[in-house]
């Protein structure tokens, strides 16, 4: 019992048990809509017919009837033999206009209280009535067919046509129709049920492939995903292959982190270890200040290098404008001595497809670099390509702006264009390394192509 609930428990929580029971139930309530539906209209086409059948008994009976005074008399011997003998299941009478039965088929003498059928009061002229009846002493029910007639030239004379059948035959080809029915929707079921279990499994021959793809790569059999997926699954699995990707990008980078870090402290430490400290201790001074300036800049340059994290991310978009907008008050606060104009054109609906921490690694270098080395003006405008997945950011100053040569040289780590400012020389180079993990382009604008952007110093654009 335990191990059959362990299997039940784990069928229940497996994606194709769920559909498979979701669908079962589903195509169960419909085959039994779909039962009550057919049986009802296949119950009211048989009245229709059974209605129409009994009218004309009715009409055979208007045909022989002939009238006597103010009733009518009919000949003992009708043309439909089941009239003329008793329990054959077919009773004809005719009602005068006070109710009264004034005749009666010789197949209604074994019903000693017919008089005291349940039938409603005469009918009007031309109105019928179909209706199933229960016949004192008899426990199976009878249809009945009633219709009202008026005779004489001027309609005078009414009367109430009565036909009486026994609804055995009738109850028993429905019976007959719900088996069949039954029996056949029931070998329709199964046979759906076994073609759904199969089309669930072919349909979710992907997710299983995907699920082999993933076991088989944590087994060292591949470093991403391989196989061909549906398309509805190529995002999931790019996405995981990106993800995958990722992580073994950044575990790599930190590992060169730590070894260009432990390379680049060689120098100083061995500059240190070599120090005198007995024989120019002025000298020594000013030389170990200088190596522990070069260690703290090379601690700070590796620091932010490991910043620059994944290529593109497989995150939600990320919102431009507050982001943009958090940057440029604390940039304020930090150049407050520094009155800076900068405006800001970012719609709302602008997203970044990255990281945060990417997007405002870059955006912080770039501002920066313009409220240190811009006249007093900043333009900032960043909007989304035409298929919405890219970013474009154009960053333009009044200040002294770059020659060509000088820009391929302040990219380059350690290097910065006005050695009177402070700072490592590395915000611009960490931004090339964040652009091109995301396979991204930084340019200077030339003045022919700024348009309104030109304020007359640097302009950058960067295309994610």
């Amino acid at each position: 019992m335990p191990r059959a609930r362990i299997s039940l428990s784990r069928w229940w929580h497996s994606l194709s048990g769920r559909l498979s029971l979701v669908a079962t139930l589903v195509l169960l309530v419909f085959l039994a809509v779909l039962s009550g539906v057919l049986e009802r209209a296949y119950r009211t086409s048989l009245d229709e017919a059974k209605a129409r059948e009994l009218q004309l008994h009715i009409y055979t009976l208007l045909a022989v009837a002939e009238p006597d005074g103010d009733t009518l008399h009919l000949p003992l011997n009708l043309p439909e033999q089941r009239f003329n003998q008793p329990d054959s299941g077919l009773i004809g009478a005719v009602m005068d206009a006070r109710g009264r039965v004034i005749w009666r088929s010789q197949s209604a003498l074994s019903l000693p209280n017919f008089s005291a059928l349940p039938l409603p009061l005469p009918l009007r002229q031309g109105q019928q009535v179909f209706a199933e009846v229960q016949l004192p002493d008899l426990d199976t029910p009878y249809t009945s067919f009633r219709q009202g007639i008026a005779w004489g030239l001027e309609n005078e004379l009414q009367f109430t046509f009565v036909i009486l059948e026994d609804a055995a035959p009738l109850y028993a080809q429905v019976n007959q129709f719900s088996g069949t029915l039954w029996r056949w929707l029931g070998i329709g079921a199964l046979a759906l049920i076994a073609v759904q279990l199969l089309v669930l499994r072919w349909g979710l021959a992907p997710l299983r492939e995907v699920a082999r793809a993933l076991k088989e790569m944590q087994q060292g059999g591949s470093d991403t995903l391989q196989g061909r997926f549906p398309r509805e699954l190529v995002p999931l699995t790019d996405n995981l292959n990106l993800l995958i990707e990722n992580e073994r990008r950044q575990r790599e980078k930190t590992r060169h982190t730590l070894g260009d870090l432990a390379h680049s402290l060689k120098t100083p430490l061995a500059v240190l270890k070599g120090l005198d400290t007995k024989t120019d201790p002025q000298s020594t001074q000013a030389a170990l200040a200088e190596q522990v300036q070069r260690m703290d800049s090379i601690i700070s340059y590796q620091l932010k290098r490991a910043v620059a994290t994944s290529p593109k991310s497989i995150l939600r978009g990320v919102k431009v404008q507050p982001l943009a907008e958090k940057i440029l008050s604390a940039l304020d606060k930090v150049y407050r001595g520094k009155s800076v104009d900068a405006e800001l054109l970012c719609d709302e609906s602008v997203l970044f497809y990255g990281d945060e921490g990417d997007l405002m690694e870059m955006l912080g270098n770039l501002l920066d670099n313009g409220y240190k080395y811009g006249g007093g003006r900043l333009l900032v405008k960043v909007e989304n390509t035409a298929d919405q997945r890219g970013l474009e950011i154009l960053v333009s100053d009044n200040g002294p702006g770059l020659s060509e040569t000088q820009w391929r040289q302040v990219v380059q780590r350690g290097v910065r264009a006005d050695q009177q400012q402070q700072g490592q020389g590395i915000g611009l180079a960490v931004v090339v390394d964040i652009v091109e993990s995301y396979h991204g382009n930084i340019a200077t604008v030339p003045p022919e192509e700024r348009g309104d952007a030109d304020l007359g110093g640097l302009t950058l654009r960067v295309s994610l």
